[in-house]
């Protein structure tokens, strides 16, 4: 199953986001939350103008375009491994991009854990559609839409409740 990972190689550490996707019950889970965390303590802080959100916009775009690049390289010949969970570090920062607009709580944060991975495991309609493709681009697409379903949700919870 991990026969092609090298672990010497330091792409395939972001391959499986930094070990996360090694643990061998609920690897996107854990990725989830690790992606999660690096957003509340390296990203979040540092979201205090129009210009640095667009640059994690541009990071997030980026960060979908490396995880085409490093798929084939640590996957192989398998469809979508468990170990490659770079998608889930892609789609759950999609997932808190509208964090960035109101104060972030930690509550907040984990109620966006708990719709990325509510759409990323039941995988509704174009989810599933992306899910069902060969190859990076739908691995990684499958999860970025999960975060795009998130990112609805919360504006809408959020624009509610405001």
């Amino acid at each position: 199953m991990r026969k092609n990972l090298n672990l010497k190689n330091p792409l395939n550490w972001f391959s499986i986001g930094f070990g996360s996707g090694l643990i061998p019950l609920a690897p996107g889970t854990f990725a989830s939350i690790l992606a999660a965390l690096i957003y509340l303590i390296l990203i979040d802080p540092n979201l205090d103008s129009f210009l640095s959100i667009s640059f994690y916009v541009v990071f997030i775009i980026l960060a979908f375009f490396f995880g085409l690049f490093i798929f084939p390289q640590s996957s192989g010949d398998i469809k979508d491994p468990s170990f490659f969970v770079w998608d889930e570090f892609v789609g759950m920062w999609i997932a808190c991009l509208p964090l960035s607009f109101f104060e972030l709580t930690w509550v907040w944060l984990i109620v966006a854990i708990i719709f990325f991975r509510f759409f990323d495991i039941w995988k509704p309609w174009i989810i599933r559609e992306f899910d069902l493709m060969e190859g990076p681009f739908g691995v990684m697409m499958d999860d970025v839409v999960a975060g795009i379903f998130t990112s609805i949700i919360l504006v809408l919870t959020l624009y509610l409740l405001a």
